[in-house]
C-alpha cells in the first residue's frame, strides 16, 4: 500500500471511528514473506539478509512496468521481447539475482501502465497509469517477464551465466482504487472489475504462453470502499463482479461471463482498523477478521466455474501490517504491535491465507515532505529488532476454549520438537510436546484456568510470551 493509499485507508478509519509445484506449501504449512520497496534501493542486500534472518520464505519486489514512458510506443518496440533495447531491467535484474541468492522465492508486482499504454482521452483527474490500461500491452509485458524469468535467460550483466527463474507474477496493486485503476465507475455501473478482469487474462495469456508453470497472481485489493460511487470500490463488490457472480436471495449464482477470470492465486491486503480480531463495519469491506467473505467468493467462482482454470486456488495476502510506536507516534505500542503481529497471521491463516507478506522488513527512513513514512517493520531502521521480529519469526497465540482449557495456535520456526510451556509461579513448566516440519502451522489444546502464561521453545529458540485470561 503507498503512502497515498495508506493514507486513504486512514481516512476511512476516521469516517468510520499455487499452481506451480514450487510454490505449493506442504500440509498445514504457511509460507511467510515481506513486501518492501528497499529490496530495489541501495541497501538491498543488507534488508534481504535481514528478511533471510527473520524466516521469511518470499519477497515481493516492485519491478515497475519498465518500458518506455512516452506519448507513444517506440517505432520497433518488440514488447514481447525482453532483451529490446527499449526495456531496462538492470535494478530489477539485480534485486532478483540477490534475493534468489539468498535462498529466497520472489513474487514479482507493478502497477502503472506507461502513456502510450493507456486507452485514450484520459482525464485530467485521472491519476497517470491508471487509466484502462491496454489489455495487449499487458499481454506483451507478461510475455517479456515470463521469458526473462524464466530460469533459461542470458544474464546480460555477467555472460555466460543466466537470469534466476521467478515462480511468481501479480498483475497490477489495489484495482479498486481509482489512484490504481479508472474509471471505478461509469454510468451508474462497476466499470473497474470487468476492466481488471481484460487486464488479468490478457497478462495469463502472455505468462502462460511462455511458461506454463509460472504463477500468476492477481492484484491485492485494497480493504475499504466508499459509500456510493467513490473512488473506491469495495471489496466485495469488487469481486463478485471481477468473478463474474450475483447475490441471490439464498446467496450466490453464476452472472453472465464471456470471458471468465484466470489466475492462479487470488490475493488481497486486509488492512484493519484495531486490533486483528475486528471485523470491517461495513459489510463490502474485508479486514484481517473478514477474509471468510473472500473465500466464499472465490469458493463460489470455482463451483460455477467462473475462476480458471478449475482447480482450487489458493488465497494469499500479499500486503498488511501496523505502525509501532516508537518511531510512529500514531502507531500502536510495540510490544502490542507483536501481539498484533502474531495474531494477524493466526488470524488470517486460519481464514485461509496460504501466504502472509507483512509490508516493511524495517522501518522507512522519514520524508520531511511527506510527513509519515512506514514504521510498521520487524526491524528499526538502523537495523535494531523489535519485538515483532520474534512475532514474525515463531508466533504463538492462545485463546480460551473453555473455563478450564486453552486453544493454542503457532508456527514452527524450523523442524523438530516444539515444547509449550506454561508460567507456574517462577518456572516454566512443559504441558505439551508437538513434532513439527518447518514452517508448519500447529493447533491444540492445553489445560489452564483463570489466567495464563504460556511460551513456545524449540532448539533454544523461544517464542514470545502470550498472556490468556
Amino acid at each position: 500500500m503507498s503512502l497515498r493509499t495508506r493514507a486513504r485507508a486512514l481516512f476511512a478509519c476516521a469516517v468510520v471511528t499455487l499452481a506451480g509445484a514450487a510454490w505449493t506449501p506442504a500440509a498445514r504449512a504457511l509460507e511467510l514473506g515481506f513486501s518492501d520497496g528497499a529490496y530495489t534501493g541501495p541497501n538491498a542486500q543488507t534488508w534481504l539478509q535481514r528478511s533471510v534472518a527473520a524466516g521469511a520464505d518470499m519477497v515481493r519486489i516492485d519491478i515497475g512496468w519498465d518500458a518506455p514512458q512516452t506519448a507513444r510506443r517506440p517505432a520497433g518496440f518488440n514488447a514481447r521481447n525482453p532483451a529490446d533495447p527499449n526495456y531496462n531491467f538492470a535494478k530489477a535484474d539485480t534485486a532478483i539475482k540477490l534475493a534468489t541468492g539468498l535462498g529466497l522465492r520472489v513474487l514479482v508486482t507493478f502497477t502503472g501502465a506507461p502513456p502510450w499504454a493507456e486507452g485514450p482521452g484520459r482525464p485530467h483527474n485521472a491519476a497517470p497509469g491508471s487509466w484502462r490500461p491496454s489489455p495487449s500491452a499487458l499481454e506483451d509485458y507478461g510475455a517479456a517477464l515470463a521469458m526473462r524469468y524464466s530460469g533459461h535467460f542470458p544474464d546480460p550483466a555477467d555472460p555466460g551465466q543466466l537470469l534466476p527463474r521467478v515462480a511468481a507474477f501479480q498483475v497490477w496493486n489495489e484495482p479498486n482504487l481509482s489512484l490504481y485503476l479508472s474509471p471505478q465507475w461509469s454510468r451508474g455501473r462497476a466499470a473497474a472489475p470487468a476492466l481488471y478482469r481484460q487486464m488479468l487474462n490478457a497478462f495469463y495469456r502472455g505468462v502462460k504462453s511462455v511458461n506454463p508453470r509460472a504463477v500468476v497472481v492477481t492484484a491485492g485489493t485494497a480493504p475499504f470502499g466508499d459509500l456510493g460511487e467513490g473512488a473506491r470500490m469495495p471489496p466485495v463488490t469488487f469481486w463478485r463482479d471481477l468473478l463474474c457472480l450475483k447475490a441471490t436471495g439464498t446467496g450466490l449464482a453464476a452472472a453472465g461471463c464471456t470471458d471468465p477470470a484466470h489466475f492462479d492465486v487470488m490475493a488481497h491486503h486486509p488492512y484493519a482498523v484495531g486490533p486483528p480480531t475486528t471485523p470491517a463495519l461495513d459489510p463490502g469491506d474485508v479486514s484481517i477478521a473478514d477474509l471468510g467473505k473472500l473465500t466464499t467468493l472465490l469458493r463460489a467462482a470455482e463451483r460455477f466455474g467462473t475462476a480458471l482454470p478449475r482447480e482450487r486456488h489458493p488465497l494469499w495476502v500479499t500486503e498488511v501490517d501496523y505502525n509501532s510506536y516508537p518511531p510512529d507516534p500514531g502507531g500502536v505500542p510495540i510490544n502490542e504491535q507483536a501481539r498484533w503481529l502474531e495474531q494477524t497471521l493466526e488470524v488470517l491463516s486460519r481464514g485461509g491465507a496460504q501466504a502472509i507478506f507483512w509490508e516493511q522488513v524495517g522501518d522507512q527512513p522519514p520524508i520531511p515532505s511527506i510527513g509519515a513514512t512506514a514504521q510498521s517493520g520487524v526491524y528499526f531502521l538502523g537495523g535494531r529488532p523489535k519485538p515483532g521480529l520474534t512475532a514474525y519469526r515463531f508466533p504463538l497465540v492462545a485463546w480460551r476454549a473453555g473455563a478450564s482449557d486453552l486453544d493454542v495456535w503457532g508456527r514452527a520456526p524450523a523442524s523438530g520438537r516444539v515444547l509449550l510451556e506454561q508460567l507456574v509461579g517462577s518456572t516454566w513448566k512443559t504441558v505439551r510436546t508437538l513434532r513439527e516440519r518447518r514452517h508448519a502451522t500447529f493447533l491444540t489444546q492445553v489445560s489452564g484456568a483463570g489466567p495464563v502464561d504460556l511460551r513456545a521453545e524449540l532448539a533454544g529458540e523461544t517464542s514470545l510470551v502470550w498472556h490468556a485470561n
